[in-house]
């Protein structure tokens, strides 16, 4: 029995949970701002009067805006390099995201 080889593989074994339950973290993240963006624009949309094509389109957009704003505003993600259209950035500038952090 290796004592320190033990402790060692514990360690490792708690980082790469503890990084496979970061990555967790974003993607749901992601994936909740992304569904609730998408179905307040949509629904919205839709309750004015607008066409289903035009309220889907619109809820996608603000969908993948959501997602791109936590995607670069992520640890885990510095230093990744993505490839968006510049179209993006001008509309993730103009809309008016809110932000919000919960403690524990």
């Amino acid at each position: 029995m290796d004592p320190l080889g033990a402790l060692a593989e514990f360690v490792l074994g708690k980082m790469k949970q503890s990084a496979m339950a970061l990555w967790l973290k974003l993607l749901f993240t992601m994936a909740f701002s992304a569904a609730v963006s998408f179905l307040f624009v949509c629904g919205t949309m839709l309750g004015l009067g607008q066409p289903a094509a035009f309220a889907i389109g619109g809820g996608m957009v603000m969908a993948a805006l959501a997602m791109t704003v936590l995607f670069r505003r992520s640890p885990l993600t510095a230093g990744l390099m993505v490839v968006l259209p510049g179209a993006e950035a001008a509309k993730e500038i103009e809309t008016n995201f809110q932000v919000i952090e919960k403690s524990k």
